[in-house]
């Protein structure tokens, strides 16, 4: 049984790429497909992008807004 999911994507990681954010503020890895979970280090609520930890808190410092590129067809 297979099941799809389809996530509007508005920003991703500056440092990165491959990781979205949704719309509905859902962390997702492109490479794999997988949602991130949200997780506890230290006191600090945040997710663990590419083994560096990020507060949730801190996330806006590190994300952009992703570029829309003119397609010509």
């Amino acid at each position: 049984m297979q099941v799809t999911v389809l996530f509007t994507v508005k920003w991703e990681f500056k440092d990165n790429p491959h990781y979205k954010i949704s719309t509905c503020k859902k962390i997702i890895n492109c490479k794999t497909g997988k949602i991130i979970k949200c997780t506890k280090s230290g006191g600090s609520v945040g997710y663990f992008i590419s083994g560096i930890f990020y507060k949730k808190s801190d996330i806006n410092k590190h994300i952009q807004l992703i570029k829309v590129s003119n397609c010509p067809f």
